[in-house]
């Protein structure tokens, strides 16, 4: 690893990573809070089945981790690098989100295409219990290590729904599938 002097922003340091997912530079950032997204643990690309992490390498997009159905968490970027999970986003005046919050993705079992997808987030019973409580352990680990406050856990659809992207433009993630109060109540 190597320090890079000459770069310098606000909340952020450049650190040099011959060997990321995210390329060869990765930013570190202060988080001040974290994104619970989900997304199909399986999905097609140009014909051929890939992972949800290969399909966001293809993309060009990544997220800190992703908590598989059986409660395993994989990461992708590690904390507290920036990672490119966000997009349009605002939190409480705060926007461009990738650059303040970390997030993962609950991986909904099975391949999906979007509209199967959507199906199934809003499916009670979609989201199993290991992941619930490995999304749990995750939230209160980065609370911690960052003096996160729960009020700054929120869903991908409360930071880039239709009020921030658009009519028909929003993001669903995770949907009513997953038990959000329960999830607020289990990290306070």
């Amino acid at each position: 690893m190597y320090y890079i002097t000459s770069f310098k922003r606000k909340d952020s340091i450049l650190y040099l990573f011959p060997h990321t997912s995210a390329g060869y530079f990765l930013i570190m950032i202060k988080p001040k809070g974290i994104i619970v997204h989900s997304m199909a643990e399986f999905l097609r690309h140009e014909g051929k089945k890939v992972t949800a992490h290969e399909f966001l390498k293809i993309l060009k997009l990544s997220v800190h981790g992703f908590i598989h159905p059986n409660g395993e968490y994989e990461r992708m970027i590690k904390t507290p690098g920036r990672a490119a999970h966000a997009g349009k986003s605002i939190h409480e005046n705060l926007s461009g989100l990738n650059s303040h919050f970390l997030g993962f993705e609950l991986l909904v079992p099975g391949e999906h295409d979007y509209g199967s997808f959507l199906k199934a987030i809003d499916t009670p019973g979609t989201y199993t219990e290991e992941q619930f409580e490995q999304s749990v352990q995750v939230c209160k680990y980065w609370m911690k290590q960052y003096d996160i406050p729960v009020k700054n856990v929120v869903r991908h659809s409360d930071v880039s729904g239709d009020h921030v992207r658009g009519k028909g433009k929003g993001k669903k993630d995770p949907g009513s599938a997953f038990e959000w109060e329960k999830f607020v109540e289990a990290l306070s």
